[in-house]
């Protein structure tokens, strides 16, 4: 029988120091998650010292491309278990101050929270992802990884080299950052429709 990949307890897990309830609660979450038959993707386990929680990740990508598309994590913590999509890829994945649309959290023993994470993870880790692409001149300047559920972007390319003239300039007013040298690729769909949409991760859409 194939070991169980999911969250599998870090190699040095003595340095992090999981009390009784943590390792309770990664054991049943481990459980939950050995009869799984979604496609395996990177996961881990560890603390963050600043919120002294036990912190379980999983990470999204493009299989053909590569790219990093998301991070969703849970931080256990006492009798809560809180979940969310993290913004960005860093070493100790906190959640974001304002939950997303997304957001996890529950309350209970070890077993009613492992159970909560594994089924929150299996539904978030199942969404929709497409690539939207846009062509100018038979090179693309835009790309746009997105929930096809409801259209969050995750991760966004623009190269204005390569961009109609006019679309950059109509872009302009939504962009972000210093000098507004950000572009919004999310509000590009308002200007010109995508070259091709390809789904790239999840359940099948309808």
């Amino acid at each position: 029988m194939t070991e169980n990949p999911w969250f599998r307890p870090p190699r040095y897990y003595n340095w992090y120091r999981f009390g009784p309830g943590e390792l309770a609660f990664l054991s049943e979450l481990r459980k939950c998650t050995a009869t799984w038959t979604l496609p395996v993707t990177p996961s881990e386990v560890l603390r963050n010292e600043d919120e002294a929680a036990l912190v379980a990740v999983a990470h999204i990508s493009d299989p053909k491309g590569r790219t990093h598309l998301a991070t969703f994590g849970v931080h256990m913590a006492g009798p809560t278990v809180r979940g969310d999509l993290i913004d960005g890829d860093y070493a100790m994945y906190y959640l974001p101050e304002e939950p997303t649309g997304l957001a996890l959290e529950a309350s209970g023993n070890s077993q009613v929270l492992a159970e909560a994470a594994a089924a929150w993870f299996e539904t978030v880790l199942q969404k929709p992802i497409v690539r939207h692409e846009w062509d100018h001149d038979g090179q693309v300047y835009a790309m746009l990884y997105a929930f096809a559920d409801t259209g969050q972007g995750l991760v966004a390319m623009y190269n204005k080299s390569l961009a109609p003239r006019e679309v950059t300039d109509a872009l302009l007013p939504y962009n972000y950052g210093a000098n507004r040298s950000w572009v919004d690729v999310g509000k590009l769909g308002r200007f010109a429709d995508p070259t091709s949409t390809e789904q790239v991760w999840g359940r099948p859409l309808a």
